[in-house]
């Protein structure tokens, strides 16, 4: 038979890839599963001897067994001081495991010596921060289809740099097995992507305690495909790219039902009936394309860390997250701050930042969290205050007491919580379209927070392919969308964990303890809206709201403009910033301000009361 030969090849190369991933490593990789069952314990050689891992800030975790009272397992890893780390025990969801509650302690430098004796001897020069659980909740994982009880978890910041430990030790209670989830940052680099059936079955067949017969479905129902496939070819014969198609999608397929088949033999979580028809088949094979072609995409699209997209290493750690910014201008000027709205970089403050510095300011432009070249981690920490904090941070690290704050849309939502907080760092606002009523997420975001459909739906709907119908989307004037235009916006897209910073975005709060919507007439700095005419997102009615709130603001309503009209009227947009930061360093200086608001509206380079 002709395809019988690519079938073998295509058979016998995945088969040694998965080999090659599933030989005992000599140290463990981040997302591969450690099977630690037996840990050596009752001296120092506990720590030489635990399982080291090279990539820790990478989500991984440890699937072990205590076998006795005095059975304690260890890993070891290295951290630089301010990194954030975060670990987590989960017990599966056996009726004899619900009192299982086994002890975990992060040891290293710098960490406070423990108040109870522990179990081992803590180095010299180390102390340790021990946890355990109080209480007991069914939590159920969709991606293993299995319930677990989530016990006792650590999350701090590193206070050094060294060599860290993590040590789990406790009273066994039946098959005393669990699972320590350790990391904060998902890897979807293509050794994890290809890996992932494996460490799918093997955490879940570990943690189940073994269903094997499962494994005898697949051979035979790859074997009826062959067999249908021999049928057909006495037909026609089958052309050579025919031949390799289907040998590909005979093992995408036999992989498929291997993590369907095994699903049904657990007791928890919803069924899936199988179905031998021609149309399941095809149905299965276009959903499986869509829904994995997102994940097994991501590593090929995002292709840069953040250094390598930011050219620079202008980055400052802010509460355990790196953020990018940009610092140009003389540092005895006044400074202006530029903060970028959703879905943006500084690369949007191009055409602005050049005006600025033409005029003598100092211009310090910030990547939000989740953009840019700023950190995107996994976690619902996307708020507007979070947003707010950490461009403070910023500030304090480049030792700015006082600044002008610019931001545009959601950056601009984020420029007045920054006058909310801390109004004495504020020296005034400039808001473009902002988002100031808003009290929740767009409804697109329920679809977004939905496990593995939200992952998909935010790859395809963040495609650097669909930039440029953005961009014309929100613009009423589109002359300055150009190709190179278009580049600058998608290029952040690149960047590794794009796609699941806009999922964990989507399962954030709005907002942390001091909303914005609820705080407005909180700003008493003097504050200029700059609003496009047809602004599709933010209707300019909003910024006419907004000068009845706020007690000192004005606003000029730019005539045909849509939602990003700095890049739409650039010239009038950067005359009416620089002429409000001049009249406001003269009222500071002592001078008048104007008593009363003005609503302005302004045509390519003029602007007229209304």
């Amino acid at each position: 038979m002709k395809f019988v030969r690519p079938f073998a090849l295509a058979c016998t190369l995945i088969f040694a890839l998965i080999s090659s991933l599933t030989a005992e490593p000599r140290t463990a990789r981040a997302e591969v599963p450690i099977l630690e069952t037996h840990a050596p314990g009752g001296d120092y050689g506990l720590f030489e001897g635990g399982q080291y891992v090279s990539e820790p800030w990478f989500m991984w975790f440890v699937l072990g067994e205590l076998s006795s009272a005095d059975d304690v397992d260890m890993a070891k890893f290295d951290y630089q001081a301010g990194d954030r780390f975060k670990a987590e025990i989960f017990i599966p969801g056996h009726e004899q495991l619900r009192d299982f509650n086994p002890n975990i302690a992060l040891i290293g430098p710098g960490l406070p010596r423990p108040l109870e004796p522990l179990p081992f001897e803590i180095p010299e020069g180390m102390g340790a921060v021990v946890a355990t659980s109080d209480g007991t909740f069914d939590y159920f994982d969709i991606f293993t289809q299995m319930v677990y009880f989530p016990r006792a978890k650590i999350e701090v910041i590193m206070p050094q740099t060294g060599r860290y430990y993590v040590a789990v030790w406790g009273e066994p209670v039946g098959i005393a097995r669990y699972a320590l989830d350790i990391g904060i940052m998902e890897n979807f680099a293509p050794h994890v992507l290809v890996r992932y059936p494996i460490n799918w079955w093997e955490v879940r067949d570990y943690l189940q305690w073994g269903h094997w017969p499962a494994l005898l479905v697949p051979p035979l129902i790859a074997a009826a495909l062959i067999w249908l496939m021999r049928q057909l070819t006495r037909r026609r014969p089958i052309r050579q790219y025919e031949q390799i198609t289907f040998a590909i999608a005979l093992v995408g397929l036999t992989m498929t039902f291997i993590l369907l088949v095994a699903q049904q033999t657990t007791g928890y979580g919803p069924q899936m009936a199988i179905t031998f028809s021609i149309a399941g088949v095809v149905a299965l094979s276009l959903a499986g394309s869509v829904v994995w072609g997102a994940y097994l995409l991501t590593p090929l699209r995002e292709r840069f860390n953040l250094r390598e997209f930011a050219g620079d290493d202008q980055f400052v750690w802010v509460n355990g997250y790196a953020v990018h910014y940009t610092d140009d201008g003389p540092h005895s000027a006044p400074a202006v701050v530029l903060i970028h709205g959703f879905a943006s970089s500084v690369f949007t403050w191009r055409g602005i930042k050049a005006a600025l510095l033409a005029a003598g300011y100092r211009v310090i432009a910030v990547d939000q969290l989740g953009s840019g070249a700023s950190a995107r981690p996994a976690e619902p920490i996307y708020t507007t205050q979070t947003q707010a904090e950490l461009v403070l941070g910023v500030l304090d690290a480049l030792g700015v007491p006082r600044a002008h704050f610019v931001g545009h849309s959601f950056g601009g939502r984020v420029a007045m919580q920054i006058a909310i907080l801390a109004p004495e760092r504020v020296q005034s606002l400039t808001a473009l379209a902002p988002e100031a009523f808003a009290t929740s997420r767009p409804g697109i975001a329920r679809w977004v927070r939905l496990p593995v459909l939200g992952y998909v739906l935010a790859f395809y709907s963040t495609s650097p392919w669909l930039v440029r119908l953005g961009l014309r989307f929100v613009s009423a004037k589109r002359h300055w969308i150009t190709d190179a235009v278009v580049k600058g916006y998608a290029r952040p897209l690149y960047v590794r964990g794009s796609t699941l910073a806009q999922v964990w975005q989507a399962r954030s709060p709005k907002d942390g303890p001091r909303p914005v919507p609820h705080n407005l007439s909180a700003i008493t700095q003097p504050t200029l809206l700059l609003w496009g005419e047809r602004d599709p997102v933010f209707p300019a009615g909003d910024g006419a709201r907004l000068v009845r709130i706020l007690p000192d603001a004005r606003l000029q309503v730019f005539e045909g403009a849509g939602h990003i009209v700095h890049e739409e009227c650039p010239e009038p947009t950067q005359r009416a910033i620089l002429d409000f930061l001049e009249l406001s360093t003269k009222t500071q200086a002592g001078l008048s301000f104007p008593a009363h608001p003005h609503h302005q509206t302004s045509e390519a380079s003029q602007a007229a009361d209304v």
